[in-house]
């Protein structure tokens, strides 16, 4: 069950925008300003966000910096009742996915909520160094995943299914382990 974190300074909208989400089978955080959403986030990093941009304590784009610290794999939807392009560009910027101005309903944003929760996460450092040292294995083999795999001290099948998490899934011809050539005539 993914977590989804709350902060809004209105606390009709927040809660009916939370009972919403977790009708639709997500766990819900709540926070009513920068600081609460600061002690949520210590506790547990939340999947999903939708920040309110104007808050009582301060600016949710506050907010969406420190969840793109602290959990940068969270998925972060900004509302606001005034929105504009150099706030959404300033939103995006700061790590939000999404961009909406009220009045929104609570099905538009479970609705938001489940498409940015189903794209895939992006890659991060330690996979693109994994990925790197792994294509220099296999180029300096000359694509041999056997020859590759000894070389980095795997067993060949830990090094396809690597292969398969980072490159995305490619068929191989277990025979000569070699890649197998799809014509998609």
């Amino acid at each position: 069950m993914d977590t989804v974190l709350v902060v809004e300074d209105d606390e009709v909208h927040r809660d009916a925008l939370a009972r919403t989400l977790r009708r639709h089978g997500f766990a819900v955080r709540t926070a009513s300003g920068v600081q609460q959403a600061n002690q949520v986030v210590r506790h547990r990093l939340p999947m999903g966000a939708v920040v309110d941009l104007r808050l009582e304590d301060g600016d949710g784009l506050e907010v969406v910096r420190m969840l793109s610290l602290r959990a940068p794999l969270c998925r972060i939807i900004v509302l606001t009742g005034f929105g504009s392009i150099p706030a959404a560009v300033e939103a995006v910027k700061n790590g939000a996915i999404d961009f909406r101005t009220k009045p929104t309903t609570p099905e538009e944003i479970v609705a938001a909520m489940r498409k940015a929760l189903s794209q895939p996460l992006p890659a991060t450092q330690l996979e693109d160094v994994e990925r790197q040292h792994i294509q220099r294995a296999l180029k300096g083999t000359d694509g041999n995943v056997s020859l590759a795999a000894r070389r980095l001290g795997l067993h060949r099948r830990t090094l396809q299914r690597k292969l398969q998490r980072l490159e995305g899934p490619k068929e191989v011809n277990p025979e000569e382990d070699e890649p197998i050539e799809r014509s998609d005539d």
